[in-house]
């Protein structure tokens, strides 16, 4: 009876399709909330410790959902190596992005990940060898344009801090890669064994750092660690969302609506920090949504064709 439940849960008609697009916008805003956590947390917990909490976090939840669902045969997450893989990119991935907000400010730093439409299109054609239409490449300089107006090189406002999340956007442009070839897996199996891997990974450095980290740990503040728990929270949840997400509504029609995440990131900086993009970084940051999204839309239609 329970697994009956579940499948009628999980079995979702086309008229979902915008339920799919407004839990997706609630994905993003869960996102957009844990990178201002992460934004005010700044240096106050080491970034490993930060890493693991979020991690174990979500392996825990993600186990008690495997747990009361049912544990399945792992058989299906197959090829094991691609599991390893997928995680260690999502750790460089998180590891980036968080120590870019340390350094940028948050609309910024979420802009420039949001580059990793253009690099899959530039891995593609690189390393995969795919042929890659002019309409991509025009989409690659139109990107590559917008951030050189979020960053502004030689300006007062450039950072070298910018290539964290440029490497955040490149790892994560990675994991879609790897993900694709998982996906006819079961997506939550896949995402506990990502966070399992993640997990004892972090752990284990914490244990060959622990000399360093312990004493760092001890000074932390309870408000710091509440803050922690409300990331790891709200970067779980997010995951959970955009999982139900998928279930409702094709990835293509549900990647352009990912960039509604600039604009909780602005909202979510102008509340916690004063912080208010200019002219030139909004500008850029439009850009660089126009140019993902164009990327997807050719993407989708080449394919259709």
């Amino acid at each position: 009876m329970k697994r009956l439940q579940y499948r009628r849960f999980f079995s979702f008609p086309e008229a979902s399709v915008e339920a799919g697009i407004l839990i997706m916008v609630a994905t993003t805003a869960a996102f957009a909330g844990s990178d201002s956590m992460v934004k005010l947390i700044g240096s106050a917990v080491p970034l490993l410790a930060l890493l693991w909490v979020r991690y174990v976090f979500q392996t825990v939840v993600l186990a008690i959902w495997l747990a009361k669902r049912g544990i399945r045969d792992f058989s299906g997450a197959r090829p094991f190596r691609l599991q390893l893989l997928r995680a260690i990119l999502l750790l460089l991935n998180s590891a980036s992005t968080f120590a870019g907000l340390r350094y940028l400010p948050l609309p910024v730093t979420t802009s420039l990940a949001m580059l990793a439409p253009l690099i899959t299109t530039l891995l593609a054609a690189t390393l995969l060898n795919e042929n890659v239409t002019r309409g991509k490449w025009a989409m690659v300089v139109l990107g590559f344009t917008g951030m050189l107006l979020v960053v502004r090189p030689g300006s007062g406002e450039f950072s070298w801090a910018v290539f964290y999340p440029i490497s955040a956007a490149t790892t994560f442009a990675c994991f879609q890669v790897v993900s694709s070839k998982l996906s006819k897996g079961d997506p939550m199996t896949t995402n506990f064994l990502t966070a399992l891997v993640a997990t004892l990974t972090l752990t284990a450095l914490l244990w060959a750092a622990q000399a360093t980290l312990i004493p760092q740990i001890k000074t932390v503040h309870a408000g710091s660690w509440l803050l922690v728990l409300v990331m790891a929270t709200l970067a779980t949840t997010g995951h959970s969302l955009m999982l139900q997400a998928l279930r409702r509504a094709p990835l293509a029609v549900l990647t352009p609506f990912s960039y509604t995440q600039l604009a909780f990131a602005t909202l979510f900086s102008w509340i916690f920090f004063g912080q208010v993009p200019d002219s030139w970084m909004a500008i850029g940051m439009l850009v660089i949504a126009a140019s993902g999204i164009g990327t997807v839309m050719l993407h989708t239609r080449s394919r259709a064709a």
